[in-house]
């Protein structure tokens, strides 16, 4: 279990992980139609209203001016009837924020297409109510049309006015909405004439870039017609006006994404990102050392690359090497399931000296590869300060774990997690590399088939860790109880701990069927927090229900 994705930026030293952001983002207040009702958080940390003496919830009124934006968003027509050089351009994020609470659909595409000012930023323009809802730009609302107001504020976009000045959309933020990148990536197709959308023009344009075969390319054509064959016919194709940047979390996992990044030179669209995810995508390639032809390099400063199958080709691999030297930027660098040093000779050698020429690397993340006996072939001689480093089940050995306790970068780690790799036979070393970290904060070593005794070990060490917030030590099996608060004592007395992960999954839990199993296991979660209450230790967290 990973504390934070080492692909979100955060600070390790004034983040707190025994809080759940998705509640922690709800404010403390309802909004529904002219009222707001006052929220509080029960016993049990739930939200609830405030109520008086008969039960019922407590609100008050709006305050006057957003009543008279609820009035004026309400009335599509009366938007359109507006002279927008004659409206407050301090206005618009207000009422544009005013109608994406009150769905009105028609008035967003108005104020997108006239929009006064040089960049929109949806984080900011998005009602503090509707944050709690990661795809709230990309669900339908509710209705006849079965819109979104992703739908509508494309819409605006292809059908901007002269009065227009908009430069910049900013989407970044929504990177749980999976249906938002693809969307926005749909925009430089919808832009075109439906009859300029040939397969051989548009297959030669994408070819530069991408590799795709034909028959895919009229799969992803014929999807387009079919599911915006409604809209098309209301859309502006073809709509000259300036270059609109659109920032986005870019997860390439359909072609919709590669392709719509292909083409957009051919329309006014160009889309760019700072954090970039890349996955195998069957009949699709988009080389890494090609990333040039589709995306501003120097923007992007977060990459994963999820594909098991990059070490098995050798060019492949020389692909990828080549255009992550392409990379200056990078910050991070997540490889799930992505590095096996046991398919090409001189794997690690190679992927080293293309680390070396990352100077703003900060954080690494190698989850789920094989990387045996080479940890030091990669990480040797790194002049990064690394702050991050998940090693999680990578098949580390004693060799592996002796290297981390003589690596010099070890002292500046902040977060470390070298969980699901067997290296019970190197307690004394892990010990060691506990001590060896002044600055450590989060650290995972669960599944690493260490006993009760050596658990206890770990946990007496982590008490001299004085940031320590995160600590998972999850065994395969659940220990006894007396072992568990055994070990508990031990938490208790690492005073800046927030955090702490020991319990198995449910099913390794003794039960006749999957419910009772569960059951157990949240029995055991509730006794041991009653334990830590008693304790005095009642902030610590040891799991999110």
């Amino acid at each position: 279990m990973s504390a934070r994705d080492v692909m979100d930026d955060f600070d390790y030293d004034r983040v707190n992980f025994n809080v759940n952001e998705s509640e922690s983002r709800h404010p403390m207040w309802m909004t529904e139609s002219h009222f707001v009702y006052h929220l509080m958080r029960n016993d049990l940390g739930h939200l609830d209203s405030r109520r008086d003496e008969r039960g019922d919830p407590l609100c008050s009124p709006r305050n006057l001016t957003d009543m008279c934006m609820n009035f004026l968003v309400s009335d599509p027509v009366r938007i359109i009837q507006w002279k927008p050089h004659e409206v407050p351009f301090d206005l618009y994020p207000a009422i544009l924020s005013e109608a994406i609470f009150q769905r009105e659909l028609h008035t967003i595409d108005y104020l997108v297409a006239t929009w006064p000012h040089h960049v929109l930023d949806f984080q900011s323009i998005i009602p503090k109510e509707d944050m709690v809802e990661p795809q709230i730009l990309s669900i339908p609302v509710e209705g006849p049309d079965k819109m979104s107001i992703l739908d509508c504020i494309m819409y605006g976009l292809l059908s901007r006015k002269t009065q227009c000045r908009l430069r910049t959309l900013n989407f970044t933020g929504f990177k749980l909405d999976k249906k938002l990148c693809r969307e926005l990536c749909r925009l430089p197709i919808l832009w075109m004439e439906p009859e300029k959308r040939n397969i051989d023009v548009l297959l030669e344009i994408v070819s530069r870039s991408i590799v795709i075969t034909r028959d895919r390319m009229e799969r992803y054509l014929n999807k387009i017609e079919r599911i915006y064959k409604n809209m098309d016919p209301s859309v502006k194709h073809g709509n000259q006006f300036e270059p609109v940047t659109i920032i986005m979390d870019c997860k390439f996992n359909l072609e919709d994404i590669p392709i719509g990044l292909a083409i957009q030179n051919e329309t006014p669209f160009r889309l760019a990102c700072q954090r970039l995810w890349l996955e195998h995508i069957p009949e699709v390639e988009c080389p890494l050392n090609k990333i040039n032809k589709l995306l501003e390099i120097r923007d992007i400063t977060h990459l994963q690359i999820e594909d098991d199958t990059i070490c098995k080709d050798e060019g492949r691999f020389a692909s990828f090497l080549e255009g992550l030297s392409l990379l200056p930027n990078l910050k991070t660098l997540s490889l799930p399931t992505t590095i096996h040093v046991e398919y090409l000779p001189n794997t690690a050698v190679n992927l080293n000296s293309t680390l070396r020429n990352l100077p703003n690397l900060l954080r690494l993340k190698f989850s789920g590869g094989s990387l045996k006996d080479n940890l030091h072939i990669i990480l040797n001689g790194l002049a990064q300060n690394i702050i991050s480093l998940c090693l999680r089940d990578c098949r580390l050995s004693e060799v592996d774990v002796d290297f981390l306790l003589k690596w010099d970068k070890l002292k500046g780690i902040k977060d470390l997690n070298l969980s699901r790799n067997t290296i019970n036979m190197a307690t004394g070393t892990v010990l060691e590399i506990i001590d060896s970290m002044p600055k450590l904060i989060c650290l995972g070593l669960s599944y690493c088939s260490f006993g009760p005794a050596d658990l206890q070990r770990i946990t007496k060490k982590c008490i001299d860790c004085q940031s320590l917030k995160v600590l998972t030590v999850q065994s395969f099996t659940p220990l006894s109880m007396p072992e568990t608060q055994s070990l508990l004592r031990d938490v208790c007395d690492i005073t800046s701990l927030q955090k702490c992960i020991l319990f198995p999954e449910s099913f390794a839990f003794p039960g006749q069927n999957e419910f009772r199993r569960q059951e157990n296991r949240e029995e055991m979660i509730e006794d041991c927090d009653y334990f830590l209450a008693e304790m005095g230790r009642p902030d610590i967290e040891l799991e999110y229900y």
